[in-house]
């Protein structure tokens, strides 16, 4: 495309300097005044083609999805950063309807005493979205007074810049203040994040 505006410009530039007709400088002036309205349009075209590249590729992406698993049941790993990273809990999802996937798993500490558990239904709202409404509980001994922690209701899921998992962005502890819980989700073998 770039090739293409470049030579429409020498193309009207060498018209401009061949054209006999009327004063030299003004038609050079014209000639220059369509050029860059010419690669102002053009730039346009390229941005709106852009936009829609972009768009079609994650329809696609999306239509994609359920192709890699046709009957979208599957185990994920789910971690809290108290608990573990390197040592996951699984959460197992089951298609209900109209894009929804019951949701139920936990992951428990190695001493049996901390745990995250969560129950409810999750949908992918978008590539970077997934949204949830039931129940996520943690309990971590050193946190909350070693109270249990209860978030309920729509939750919103994010898989923020380039990361493949997404952070539950509910993230205060119950405990408040600057405590949060780092909820992840990651891609499994379901397609509900794959």
């Amino acid at each position: 495309m770039k090739n293409l505006i470049i030579v429409l410009h020498m193309l009207l530039i060498f018209t401009a300097c061949t054209n006999n007709k009327g004063s030299h400088d003004d038609d050079l002036k014209d000639s220059y005044a369509a050029i860059l309205k010419e690669n102002d349009s053009l730039k346009k075209i390229l941005s709106t083609l852009q936009d829609t590249t972009d768009r079609i590729e994650e329809q696609i992406e999306t239509i994609a999805q359920p192709a890699k698993n046709r009957t979208g049941k599957g185990r994920h790993p789910i971690t809290l950063q108290w608990i573990s990273w390197d040592k996951p809990g699984y959460v197992d999802v089951m298609p209900l309807e109209d894009g929804w996937y019951t949701i139920l798993g936990s992951q428990t500490s190695d001493n049996g005493n901390d745990y995250l558990k969560i129950d409810g239904k999750i949908r992918r709202v978008s590539t970077k979205e997934l949204e949830f409404n039931g129940t996520i509980e943690t309990l971590v001994s050193s946190n909350n007074q070693g109270e249990v922690c209860v978030k309920e209701g729509k939750q919103i899921f994010l898989a923020k810049g380039n990361r493949k998992y997404f952070r539950l962005q509910n993230m205060t502890n119950c405990e408040g203040g600057m405590l949060v819980d780092y909820v992840d989700i990651y891609p499994g073998s379901s397609s509900l994040l794959n």
